[in-house]
């Protein structure tokens, strides 16, 4: 009990210390769409909405302003390609950079953009089927990068709702498709709109 006690008491005290030096933790949630698209003549794709999820640190530089906002988000989204519904989970690390305007802590706006490292953890990342006798793969990357740009705004110290435009800068996926004698691929970077809500502890 006593040890529980002890052990209670450091990090109570070291997260108090961290709030003073401007690092704030939080939880993030919200939805995104994808927009995935290949070349027709190789495969037909239609986007859904998906959602994400997970923890969050914002960390205040000395310059008045500007700091960093850090996530480790869990996203899963669902893609139809030639018709065949495809599941997409990912751990998503972007790493923005932001630069905030407000009053104090109670309002405010921020714009924010950085890197964003995506990590396939899916159960499949290759994807074969045969229609009207034509043979079809679609294979998922196991990593990507790409970069956000964003804006959002503030209501308190704890709360916060941010939009996000992300661009691939790495291929996420390829295709191909055989026509008759000759095959066809293609690979897609695929941009998509997040929105979201920020509880911050």
């Amino acid at each position: 009990m006593k040890r529980f006690l002890s052990l209670f008491i450091l990090l109570s005290s070291m997260t108090m210390s961290m709030h003073a030096q401007g690092i704030k933790f939080g939880v993030k949630g919200g939805f995104d769409i994808q927009d995935m698209k290949f070349d027709e003549k190789v495969f037909k794709t239609q986007n859904r909405l998906g959602w994400f999820v997970g923890p969050t640190v914002q960390v205040a530089l000395p310059v008045m302003g500007l700091g960093l906002d850090i996530a480790g988000l869990y996203d899963q989204k669902s893609t139809k390609v030639n018709g065949e519904s495809i599941k997409q989970k990912y751990i998503l690390v972007p790493v923005n950079a932001r630069f905030t305007l407000g009053v104090g802590e109670a309002a405010g706006l921020y714009v924010a953009a950085g890197p964003q490292f995506a990590f396939n953890i899916g159960d499949d990342v290759d994807f074969k089927w045969e229609h009207e006798y034509v043979q079809n793969t679609f294979q998922l990357k196991k990593s990507a990068f790409s970069v956000n740009l964003g804006a959002g705004f503030f209501l308190s110290r704890h709360l916060e709702f941010g939009f996000i435009y992300n661009v691939a800068v790495s291929s996420t996926a390829d295709a191909s498709f055989d026509e008759g004698v000759k095959a066809v691929s293609d690979d897609t970077k695929p941009k998509s709109w997040q929105i979201s809500a920020t509880y911050y502890f």
